[in-house]
């Protein structure tokens, strides 16, 4: 009804996924440059997480149309299924011959294996993506890990990708699982749009389906923004019910006052998402799929509630509005098809000589004897004298910001690792050893166990050879480094400063401010000639600049700048108002030198 009235293709906003309307926003570019970087490498696994709505499956087949050469791939999209159905699957996605009959596991095994092999003879990298993988079966999950064990004696045969919704990430903790954890080699999690990024969506898909005027306006988009929680599927469904109420009040462009009542039809009551818990996103992806749909499941499961009536219960709920995480105009960058996701040692494929995959979010790593045998390391509970130091995340968040010159109060409620994006700051989870952690050279938020092996943590603000001072909500104090590696389980968050513009990534295709922070800090680097110049655009010269400074840092030298290389930029040109970790950068060392 709409299009015609506004001179549209055709609805702009539909909920299918239509390669057509592919909208790479920054986060969703480092995404997809981790699956891209991943199929080049061989063996291990990549991980692919995110909420309900938030373009997962957008990535996955901009992937696939992407498809470096030489690579095999087998999708897997119902992975609830027992061992032996997987397996068979597997085979029947590569393309294996089988016999007739059902056959036993070590049979199919024994297909994929030869397939594997002659593969690997001819130059083929087989990848195998698992979507919805939070579905996968105990049984079926091991069997996944096992696969990984088909190698040659240099190479991993079988590349693995697994993509799913945040659960997928809690199920990798379980101990359990702490050998499939543990052979992550890169893992990204796709988080809502900003508010930027929401108005440069909606724009797009416009301009996509012909038309290049602003159909909504700047309140409306602020407002759909602030009602969605940036979920793309939800941006849709309110801009294609607010577009079909324009059209029928005859207006020319869409109000707030419009996406408020586009908002009510389609949750049945006014709503806002004010805090974005994991309850409210499954009520709110209900609600995208249609309340009809909604009401359908809850029949057919027999949840025994009425979804729309729970939505509007909770979204009712006191809370506290998403923050609107408005980063300065001059952060526009020409979408880079580049790899640097990290959280930022796990730049997977940017900066990609990483101090160590970011692979291992469980709470007890494990090393590999001579044998290959895994062989767990577990992390005793705090000790006595380090009880008193273990806070909960909330205060030893509050702590190490202070390193920072930022007083938690002052962000509001509200996660600050969302918080801080409005003060130029960023958060990476990150899980390695110490060497990777005197690398980034920064405070950071260290997780480790109390004396009933639940998570707690510590914030790390100063280290030297033999001790490490731990901040307090008041004061700090020092600890042996010793007492503190006994008790710490590998898994850390660090802040760090973004460039002036706001970008997370700068590369081929970078224009404006970023580009000319990053010229101006390159040339006040020693041994790298860089002249100072006002130029925006990142040229041949500056990319070749850039990839001499990597390699002096033990990085991967692609030219491409994701959080590992800021903040070695920001290290070695030695920036004003960043905390340092250790006395001197003389102590910081390389990824080279990292064990």
């Amino acid at each position: 009804m709409y299009p015609k009235y506004f001179g549209l293709t055709e609805p702009s906003f539909s909920i299918a996924p239509d390669p057509q309307y592919l909208f790479l926003s920054e986060q969703h570019q480092e995404a997809l440059a981790h699956l891209l970087y991943g199929a080049s490498e061989s063996g291990g696994f990549v991980l692919l997480t995110g909420e309900v709505g938030t373009g997962k499956t957008m990535v996955c087949r901009a992937f696939l149309e992407q498809l470096p050469e030489g690579v095999d791939v087998a999708l897997i999209l119902n992975p609830a299924q027992s061992a032996n159905e997987l397996l068979t699957n597997v085979c029947d996605e590569f393309r294996i011959p089988l016999p007739k009959g059902k056959l036993s596991n070590k049979m199919l095994i024994d297909r994929l294996n030869a397939y594997l092999l002659a593969a690997h003879a001819n130059g083929r990298r087989p990848l195998l993506i698992i979507d919805e993988a939070q579905n996968l079966l105990p049984q079926a999950m091991e069997q996944i890990r096992l696969l990984t064990n088909l190698e040659t004696t240099k190479h991993k045969l079988l590349q693995i990708f697994l993509v799913g919704q945040p659960e997928l990430r809690r199920m990798l903790e379980r101990d359990r699982l702490r050998q499939l954890n543990q052979r992550i080699t890169a893992r990204f999690h796709l988080t809502p749009f900003s508010l930027k990024e929401t108005g440069d969506y909606i724009r797009h898909r416009i301009a996509v389906a012909g038309v290049d005027r602003p159909l909504f306006a700047a309140r409306a988009i602020r407002h759909i923004y602030r009602l969605s929680g940036g979920i793309p599927r939800l941006i849709n469904i309110l801009c294609d019910r607010a577009l079909l109420g324009t059209c029928v009040t005859r207006g020319s462009q869409v109000t707030p006052a419009i996406v408020a009542k586009a908002a009510q039809e389609v949750s049945g009551d006014p709503f806002e998402v004010k805090g974005r818990s994991p309850l409210q996103l499954l009520i709110i992806a209900l609600a995208s799929f249609g309340l009809a749909g909604a009401l359908a499941l809850a029949a057919h499961v027999g949840f025994g509630f009425d979804p729309v009536k729970l939505l509007a219960q909770v979204v009712q709920q006191d809370g506290v509005e998403p923050p609107v995480q408005t980063l300065p105009e001059q952060a526009e960058m020409t979408e880079s098809t580049t790899p640097e996701p990290e959280r930022p040692p796990a730049e997977a494929g940017v900066d990609s000589a990483e101090p160590e995959p970011e692979a291992q979010s469980a709470s007890e790593p494990a090393v590999v004897d001579a044998g290959g045998e895994d062989v767990a390391m577990v992390k005793a509970p705090i000790e006595a004298s380090l009880d008193r130091l273990a806070m909960s995340r909330p205060e030893a968040m509050g702590a190490l910001l202070r390193r920072w010159g930022l007083d938690q109060k002052t962000l509001g409620t509200g996660d600050p690792c969302i918080r801080i994006l409005n003060f130029g700051l960023s958060c990476e989870q990150e899980q390695g050893r110490l060497s990777h952690v005197r690398f980034f050279d920064l405070p950071v938020l260290l997780k480790v166990l109390d004396p009933d092996g639940a998570p707690a943590y510590v914030a790390l603000g100063a280290l030297d050879a033999t001790e490490a001072t731990l901040d307090l909500p008041e004061g700090s104090e020092r600890v042996a480094l010793e007492d503190l590696e006994r008790i710490w389980t590998g898994d850390y968050t660090l802040i760090w400063q973004l460039p002036p513009g706001g970008s997370a990534l700068i590369g081929s295709g970078s224009s404006g401010e970023d580009v000319r922070w990053l010229r101006e800090v390159l040339s006040k680097i020693p041994d790298l000639s860089v002249l100072p110049s006002q130029s925006a655009y990142f040229d041949a010269a500056l990319a070749n600049a850039l990839r001499a400074f990597q390699a002096s840092k033990g990085l991967l030298p692609d030219g491409i700048v994701g959080p590992r290389t800021f903040i070695a930029l920001q290290q070695a040109a030695a920036l004003p108002g960043i905390p340092r970790l250790t006395q001197s950068s003389s102590e910081v060392e390389s990824l080279e030198d990292a064990p």
